[in-house]
């Protein structure tokens, strides 16, 4: 396993690649998380291919730039990285924001991705595939609440690496969901200020800078134009409504899409809880396509 530095578009990123002679896959992290939330994940898959896990821009070990936030641009960051790797194609496993970035990269990169798992990027916020019930109107107002809200909600601080870590086991021990492999994503991400003291990893400024994109994301522009074979991983219980509507829709628009269902999926924590079931489903999938 190498760490790596990698120059793209203006910025570094943090890459972890583990090396084989087999075909390559990236793993793309939720908003907020970071490649350590993959480590369950990897000894599923070093045997057959070359893993390589990213701190998406604004995560872990990466630049935390201003700008660059739309999924657009992080797509660009993540072939900027293929292409330091020399690597020309390569599948693509992401959740929630990394499932957007893998979705755009499917879209405008067709010629580099091999086949796309997607755990999330299933439904829009508005339009036909979104799940909004009111008004256009109605909806930029909500989406002008909520941003407000980010930008004026409290930057919290710790004196210590310590205490941090307290209080990030407290809030995830509410919903039982507090073990090493989380607590590994949390002090990795953690971030030192100028002043000593520290805060969780994904600061206000970058989380509003990607929400104001995410809010008008239609990623039924881009699924239409994915030609990769495409897994969509959902919850197996998941109930008849405008959300599995949707998603079924969304998966009507791509060339060659399926469903993968999971039993009990915790959209996107079971990664780093119970990740046997979903990886086997995967394997199953990239099987297929030998």
């Amino acid at each position: 396993m190498q760490e790596n530095r990698v120059s793209t578009n203006q910025i570094e990123i943090q890459v972890r690649d583990y090396e084989h002679k087999g075909e390559a896959i990236f793993f793309l992290h939720f908003s907020g998380a970071n490649l350590m939330m993959w480590q369950q994940i990897v000894p599923y898959f070093q045997d057959q291919f070359r893993v390589v896990l990213v701190d998406l821009r604004g995560h872990g070990k990466s630049d935390i730039p201003s700008d660059g936030y739309h999924m657009d641009e992080m797509a660009r960051d993540v072939i900027g990285v293929m292409d330091h790797l020399q690597i020309e194609k390569a599948h693509i496993i992401g959740s929630s924001l990394g499932a957007e970035v893998g979705l755009s990269m499917a879209a405008y990169y067709p010629e580099r991705v091999l086949s796309l798992i997607l755990d999330g990027a299933m439904n829009s916020e508005f339009g036909p595939y979104g799940l909004w019930e009111g008004t256009e109107e109605a909806f930029k107002e909500h989406v002008n609440s909520q941003l407000e809200k980010i930008r004026n909600t409290p930057v919290v601080v710790f004196p210590t690496l310590e205490t941090l870590m307290e209080n990030r086991k407290e809030l995830y021990e509410k919903y039982d969901w507090w073990n090493e492999y989380v607590e590994a994503m949390e002090q990795y991400g953690a971030q030192q200020l100028e002043d000593g003291q520290f805060m969780k990893g994904w600061g206000k400024q970058s989380n509003a800078a990607y929400m104001q994109n995410y809010y008008y994301y239609r990623f039924e522009d881009y699924y239409p134009k994915v030609q990769c074979r495409l897994l969509m991983l959902i919850n197996k219980d998941l109930e008849e409504g405008r959300e599995k509507e949707v998603l079924l829709g969304l998966r009507n628009l791509a060339e060659n899409a399926e469903i993968g269902q999971v039993d009990g999926w915790e959209h996107p924590y079971l990664w780093m809880l119970d990740p046997e079931a979903v990886c086997r489903i995967i394997l199953r999938f990239l099987d297929t396509q030998k």
